[in-house]
């Protein structure tokens, strides 16, 4: 009898080595979560992060979410859980083997295309950006919209058009006379 019983142990803790489950519970705060894998719900168990050291990924897992639960020697008091698989109510932001992607819940998706090294960020809302040092960028800028800025305002070379006249440093005014007035504004 007692070798049945050893028997039914090992099978238990072998079962609970890795289990799949989704995620039940999340605790933010303690960086937790509780997993149900068939009948077992286990207690708050931490999630496995991409870093959690000097540096620090914060991404946590949502409830529903489909989950690996390890449980080292078949322990689940000493469980962590690793999320995540794809499922039909979760599906892969894409398809594409070129494409690294991240799809946000409010459908923002910052996307790398690295077969045609392409940034793509696609935002329902707006960018902020605080750089007390500056930020710099090298290439050419296409702008579409409305533009407000403050501070000063210079430029090293090139020209510089408005709707297709010149207003930079060769523009000039005709059919004005030299003396101490001054021009009226660009036409």
């Amino acid at each position: 009898m007692g070798g049945m019983n050893n028997v039914a142990e090992l099978l238990r803790l072998i079962e609970n080595v890795i289990r799949l489950g989704s995620i039940a519970q999340v605790d933010h705060d303690a960086a937790r979560v509780r997993v149900k894998s068939g009948a077992l719900l286990t207690a708050w168990v931490p999630w496995i992060t991409g870093r959690a050291g000097e540096t620090r990924d914060w991404n946590p897992p949502t409830v529903g979410e489909q989950c690996v639960l390890f449980s080292p020697g078949g322990d689940t008091a000493n469980a962590f859980a690793m999320a995540s698989l794809f499922q039909l109510t979760a599906p892969p932001p894409s398809h594409d083997p070129g494409v690294i992607s991240r799809l946000f819940p409010d459908t923002a998706l910052f996307e790398y295309d690295h077969a045609r090294s392409v940034l793509r960020i696609n935002l329902p809302g707006s960018i902020e950006i605080s750089a007390p040092g500056g930020t710099s960028w090298v290439g050419n800028i296409s702008h579409t919209g409305d533009m407000q800025r403050s501070g000063s305002d210079t430029q090293t070379g090139g020209s510089k058009t408005h709707n297709g006249k010149n207003v930079g440093s060769e523009h000039t005014h005709s059919g004005v006379q030299s003396g101490g007035s001054n021009t009226g504004g660009p036409n």
